[in-house]
């Protein structure tokens, strides 16, 4: 049976047997202190290239001859080396080594040991995003790194998430982090196609989570600093896999089920049919309430669709990666190729990835080496437009709709999902590539220069076709029945340029410097193109990313371009390995600011003392690290629009004459004088390390002081402008405190517990608008606002008081606090807060042998979450043919004179509501509900074969994971999901509206199957 078995694992990874007189050797590594077993240890045969590292439990299986010499290295731990002598077991145990004792982390520009980091960062290893399915890599910071807030997308295969790194410090310019990849800032345009279908774009789709090797978030001025003027929001550092000596082989290969974790609790036909009858006879009518479309009330009675049923069902998602370690002394590479089909539980929303990635180390001479990244991934996502499915399932498509005719045929006279998931194809599609080349060369000892080249280019193109059966269904003469097709390309261009020089000084034993000079160019362009003809689109049997479709053609319409040119410099001092000091400064020019404002300057400085390193404290059993540490520095934000400084003038043929002729105007006026957004930012730290390290804390305090903050200003129709003005105007101010804990509870042979447990909390402020009015920036849609006193992003809206419980009818507030039964607009107050209390994560790892049990929570504390659609879903107010489904919480109304409940009595029409001109206009607190929540973000049970049970394989470890994700979730929210990352307008409305549900699609609750094999 067991040769059975070991002959099938070998067909399934195509795993070749080594066997020709040599012998399999078996072992597991672990750290002498602790006994903790060490995962990505090199194990290689001295002066040859076979070699294999341990797994995630410190197994290793290598073929070796009688005399060969192993060598077992590990960056921080002394290398080991044992000449085989015939054992079949060779367990090692590593020492830690004095002079590499730190874990080496990214900064800018270069690595740092972990202990000369003076800043706020906070590391994610690649093994962390191994066994958890995340739509993409920035997903996995959630819960694991303090002060970063992410609200994870919806459930659509290619969401993008929300990522907040201490605070929103931005109203009109962007508030995302940088994203460096390999040292590339890449192209991050969250609205490269608007809110197309009810969703943004996710710059981050393109990037293979198997290829990740780390992520590094940098928090605060000293970490960011470096970064200039696009380090106000924090910058993440991802760095992908390179070459190790040793050839090694590894698969990874998932399958994922999943559903959505909130089913949406609408009533059915008869339940919906008493609602309208009882808000009927509410508003004083007789007789049968007239039903929307002159539906019949017989035909209302029989039928009863369930139209979430018709736009889910069960996603099914599989990926696979392959990758090859191929590395000597002088060359190292890596190499890995993958492909993801990921289903969402949406009918006909599907994304799959092709990508490949190489990496590669060569050493030409002693003094200068040659590393080499490349990428190429092939995107496709094809997708619904989430208004015309999932929010019209569970609103405009009423239970006692038939989704089809008497004749068969879809029936398209209301909005009916089935239109759009049959007879309506939207796909993007993405090619991009990210390469870079970097020369690092020592021409003399101690002086090191870098030279680097990158390229991100991206070939997106986004493409809409109808069938003709929407004009047939339609009822449109058979001759004028036509076909939509279009195609909407975009072509990024973004290269980068850099060359740094570093010195280090060593004075003597105890002083030391480290002096680092840089520059770097980047430029950015993006081609823009329109459809060749006048309609936007032409008639196709097929969608035209077809082979088989018609020719057609495309019109330039210029580009848009941004550029950096930028100079920086860094001194570091180490006194005595306990007292650091850096210093930084870095000048950045942009052409997206004023000619009188180009350029703008940005210092750092910091400090720390690690008094563990000296005195009573480095000879304690109890203290193993006590480290303060503190900085000041200012940092900037430009993303902003490229041609955001310039005046803009009408076209002179847009069809607008004066006296005949065709003639142009201004439209927005130039600002020479628009200027970087700046952030000053003072923070503190206290790192605490006990008993050896077996608990790992931090805790670290901040100010950030936002000024000049760009804004984008809505234009009145007197003005007599047409576009919005953008200029530097106001202060915001943010300030919090973070704490993490790491603790290994058990360290054993067969058993090990790990704890970790992190929490921020951020208050936000805007103390100034600069004498703008609040009424020029508003959150897209939603009710939100800036105002002064306010965190960033405060709804606006009328106060809820409560229900009369005599008549029923709803209560308000006036501006004064008084109760009355008018609503009015005016009465609107800030109510509510976009930014949570705290937000925070905890886990624990548990290892018994070759099993493994990890558990990751993830909360929100405080905040709110504004339901806009509940004054449909709840209000009730029939808008004949436009009228909506309601929710199950509308149970709880008032009825009768003397119910005291939480929802007023059903009205039939909105003027039953004193001072309501539309329904729309219905924004008040009554549907403003707490945000806090408690979720299971994953659980996973894993298995780790015994090296022994792979013997003879050729197969060096084998594991196999099963985790369930979002499987169970606690809030009070009862409109959906209490994360929400939806569809935003515009960058303003991201940062002032991320609480705003309205009909949001939940995420996916999943179970996912894992097996990583290496051989």
């Amino acid at each position: 049976m067991k040769k059975t078995i070991n002959s099938l694992l070998c067909f399934l990874f195509f795993a070749p047997a080594f066997m020709y007189g040599q012998n399999t050797i078996t072992g597991t590594v672990t750290e002498q202190s602790t006994l903790i077993p060490l995962a990505g240890v090199n194990v290689v045969i001295k002066n040859t290239m076979t070699g294999a590292a341990t797994d995630f439990d410190g197994n290793y299986q290598i073929e070796v001859k009688k005399g060969d010499v192993i060598v077992f290295s590990y960056v921080g731990y002394q290398s080991k080396e044992i000449t085989y002598n015939g054992k079949a077991i060779i367990n090692v145990q590593m020492v830690d080594d004095a002079a590499q004792l730190d874990q080496v982390v990214i900064i800018g520009y270069g690595v740092q040991k972990k202990s000369k980091v003076l800043g706020s960062a906070v590391r994610v290893n690649g093994d962390d995003l191994r066994d958890n399915p995340v739509s993409s890599i920035d997903a996995a910071l959630q819960g694991k790194a303090s002060g970063v807030q992410v609200i994870q997308g919806s459930g659509l295969a290619g969401s993008s998430n929300v990522v907040r790194i201490r605070g929103i410090s931005s109203i009109s310019a962007g508030g995302d982090p940088l994203y460096v990849v390999d040292g590339i800032p890449i192209t991050q345009d969250y609205f490269l196609q608007g809110d197309s279908n009810g969703q943004n774009n996710n710059p981050l789709a393109s990037l293979n989570q198997n290829d990740i090797e780390s992520i590094e978030v940098l928090k605060d001025a000293a970490a960011a600093g470096i970064y200039g003027s696009r380090g106000a929001n924090g910058v993440i550092l991802i760095k992908t896999k390179r070459g190790k000596e040793g050839l090694k082989f590894s698969y990874t290969g998932s399958v994922t089920v999943s559903k959505p974790t909130f089913t949406p609790k609408i009533l059915d036909n008869k339940q919906l049919l008493q609602v309208y009858q009882e808000a009927w006879e509410n508003d004083g009518n007789i007789g049968l309430v007239p039903l929307p479309r002159n539906i019949s009330w017989e035909d209302a009675l029989n039928t009863n669709t369930d139209w979430i049923d018709l736009v889910t069902k069960t996603g099914i998602s599989n990926k696979h990666s392959f990758s090859v370690n191929y590395g000597t002394e002088k060359l190292k590479t890596y190499f890995n190729i993958s492909y993801d089909d990921t289903e969402s539980f949406i009918k006909n929303d599907e994304y799959k990835r092709l990508s490949g990635r190489f990496n590669l180390d060569y050493q030409l001479l002693k003094n200068l080496k040659i590393g080499l990244n490349t990428s190429l991934t092939k995107g496709s996502y094809d997708k619904v437009n989430i208004n015309d499915t999932w929010r019209n399932a569970q609103s405009f498509s009423l239970p006692f709709y038939s989704p089809y005719l008497a004749s068969g045929d879809i029936d398209n006279s209301f909005a009916n999902p089935l239109v759009e998931l049959q007879y309506r194809d939207r796909r993007s599609e993405e090619m991009r590539s990210i390469n870079s080349i970097a020369i690092d060369y020592q021409p003399i000892e101690n002086l090191y220069l870098r030279g680097t080249g990158s390229l991100d280019y991206m070939d997106f193109r986004d493409y809409y076709w109808q069938s003709l059966e929407v004009g047939r269904i339609s009822g449109t003469p058979e001759a004028e029945q036509n076909t939509f097709a279009s195609e909407t390309p975009f072509f990024v261009t973004n290269y980068n340029t850099n060359f740094t020089a570093s010195y280090l000084l060593d004075v003597n034993d105890k002083n030391s410097f480290n002096f680092l000079l840089g520059t770097e160019y980047q430029r950015s362009e993006k081609l823009l193109y329109k459809f060749g003809n006048a309609e936007g689109y032409i008639n196709s049997p097929v969608p035209l990313y077809q082979s088989d479709a018609p020719d057609y053609t495309r019109e330039s319409t210029g580009k848009s371009a941004f550029s950096f040119a930028s100079y920086f410099g860094r001194i570091s001092y180490s006194f005595n390995d306990a007292l650091d000091l850096m210093a930084l400064a870095r000048v950045d020019g942009s052409s997206r600011f004023g000619e009188n404002n180009r350029y703008g300057f940005f210092p750092t400085a910091s400090a720390a003392y690690n008094f563990s390193k000296h005195g009573f404290i480095a000879n304690s059993n109890t203290v193993s690290l006590l480290k303060v540490k503190t900085s000041y520095g200012i940092t900037g934000n430009s993303e902003i629009g490229n041609d955001s400084r310039f005046g803009a003038y009408s076209i002179p043929n847009s069809g607008t004459d004066y006296l005949g002729n065709p003639y142009k105007s201004i439209i927005r006026l130039d600002n020479p004088d628009l200027k970087w957004e700046t952030a000053q930012t003072v923070d503190f730290g206290i790192e605490l390390n006990l008993f050896k390290n077996r608990i790992e804390t931090e805790l670290s305090g901040y100010y950030k002081k936002s000024k000049d903050v760009l804004l984008d200003l809505f234009q009145i129709p007197s003005s007599g402008f047409g576009e919005s003005l953008w200029l530097n105007a106001a202060e915001i101010e943010n300030k919090g405190l973070e704490f993490t804990w790491t603790s290994k509870n058990i360290v054993g042979d067969d058993f090990s517990w790990t704890t970790t447990f992190n929490i921020a909390h951020n208050a936000n402020k805007l103390i100034s608008l600069g004498g703008v009015s609040p009424d020029l920036l508003e959150g897209g849609f939603n009710d939100t606002r800036v105002i002064e006193g306010q965190p960033i992003g405060t709804n606006y809206l009328v106060r809820f008081a409560r229900v009369d419980p005599t008549d029923g009818l709803p209560i308000f507030l006036d501006k004064a606090g008084n109760e009355t039964k008018t609503f009015d607009l005016a009465n609107r107050v800030s109510a509510g807060s976009v930014i949570p209390d705290a937000t925070g994560g905890f886990g624990n790892k548990f290892k018994f042998k070759n099993w493994g049990l990890d558990t990751d929570f993830v909360f929100t504390i405080g905040g709110n979450i504004y339901d806009s659609f509940a004054k449909r879903a709840l209000g009730t107010f029939i808008d004949g043919d436009n009228s909506s489904n309601v929710r199950t919480d509308i149970y709880d109304r008032w009825r009768n004179p003397g119910d005291v409940t939480e929802q007023p009595r059903l009205f039939y029409d909105n003027n039953e509501v004193s001072g309501l001109s539309g329904v729309w206009q219905y924004n008040h607190t009554g549907y403003l509900y707490d945000a806090s929540y408690l979720r299971l973000r994953n659980v996973t049970l894993n298995y780790t074969l015994p090296a022994e049970f792979l013997k003879g394989t050729g197969i060096s470890s084998l594991k196999f994971a099963l985790t369930g994700s979002n499987l169970f979730t606690w809030t009070k929210f009862p409109g959906g999901d209490p994360e929400i990352a939806r569809d935003f307008q515009f960058q303003r409305d991201r940062n002032l509206s991320p609480n705003v549900s309205y009909l949001s699609i939940p995420q996916a609750k999943s179970f996912t199957f894992n097996i990583n094999a290496t051989f």
